[in-house]
């Protein structure tokens, strides 16, 4: 390592080089930003150049050398990692952290069993959580932020290893007041007349409504969002229906007003699972819980997240 450069300092600058700030990156790290500033101007003065370029209102902004030592830095603290977790193992114990990053509607539903199952043979291994939607935890991975991911499959690139964990149908949410409400399942036809609220993510804005194109259905999005929490707000309050695959989390406060129902189309499964880069060597501590995962698989607990058609009596 060059000079004084320490590992603390090296994850205060990646940290704040992933968030784009330094005040969330103390956030974050539970630290005060005198600390990640200090640690900037420490490796930028041992370095000789400009990792980051402070914008007013627009927080960090990398240098072309920055993004660079960016990536160098990530791939030096990912390989510390690994090191420690193989170090620890020699002892017979498996230790360190995982960082997981997973798309948010499904993390409450299957993760706190994951990990509280794996954490019975691992207890001495801790996990860094991070929500995001499908596309930014792609992001987190991608940039050495997350070891793991969870997201569908649909928005990996060559350079990514995708285990799937289940097959996810299309669902809609619909107002508990909407006579639909009172059926077992829907077909997008019976949609059509009714305005749409679309979730717009930016790798996958169009997908939803490409689902009514591709059946030749015409239908009218009246509002979108980014959040599927927001989505569910507005169902709720009677501003239209959507359409999803992951479904909600059980808890009636969060869905008090809204109806799942399936829907019943030919309409390709959207394939969920875990994501990590396709030639990086994982640390024992995150293989281990990817064949937890697996077995869990087997077991059924993912299925929890799909939304099945009622089966014909």
């Amino acid at each position: 390592m060059p000079g004084n450069l320490t590992l603390k300092q090296m994850r205060y600058v990646a940290t704040a080089g992933r968030l784009g700030s330094i005040a969330a990156a103390a956030k974050e790290l539970s630290i005060s930003q005198s600390s990640i500033t200090s640690a900037i101007d420490v490796i930028e003065a041992e370095l000789g150049f400009d990792i980051f370029m402070r914008v007013p209102a627009k927080g960090l902004q990398k240098t072309r050398a920055g993004t660079e030592t960016l990536k160098l830095v990530d791939r030096f603290l990912a390989d510390s990692r690994e090191f420690e977790s193989e170090l620890y193992a020699l002892g017979g114990a498996i230790t360190g952290s995982i960082r997981l990053a997973c798309f948010a509607t499904a993390a409450s539903i299957f993760l706190p069993s994951a990990i509280k199952r794996f954490q019975t043979d691992y207890p001495n291994v801790q996990f860094e959580l991070v929500e995001g939607d499908m596309d930014s935890v792609i992001d987190y991975l991608d940039s050495g932020a997350a070891d793991i991911a969870f997201t569908y499959e649909e928005v990996t690139g060559n350079h990514h290893a995708f285990d799937p964990m289940v097959d996810l149908p299309h669902y809609a949410l619909v107002n508990d007041q909407d006579a639909l409400a009172r059926r077992s399942e829907v077909s997008l036809a019976d949609l059509q007349d009714r305005p749409m609220i679309n979730l717009k993510l930016h790798k996958s804005r169009q997908y939803y409504p490409d689902l009514f194109k591709r059946a030749g259905i015409d239908v009218r999005i009246a509002h979108t969002s980014s959040s599927v929490e927001m989505i569910r707000t507005l169902v709720a309050s009677g501003f239209g229906f959507s359409i999803l695959n992951a479904r909600p989390f059980s808890d009636k406060g969060i869905n008090r007003g809204i109806t799942v129902l399936p829907v019943t189309d030919s309409i390709p499964v959207r394939r969920f699972g875990i994501v990590t880069q396709a030639r990086q060597t994982l640390p024992r501590s995150v293989l281990s819980f990817i064949e937890c995962c697996q077995g869990l698989r087997d077991e059924g607990l993912f299925e929890q997240l799909a939304v099945r058609e009622v089966e014909a009596s």
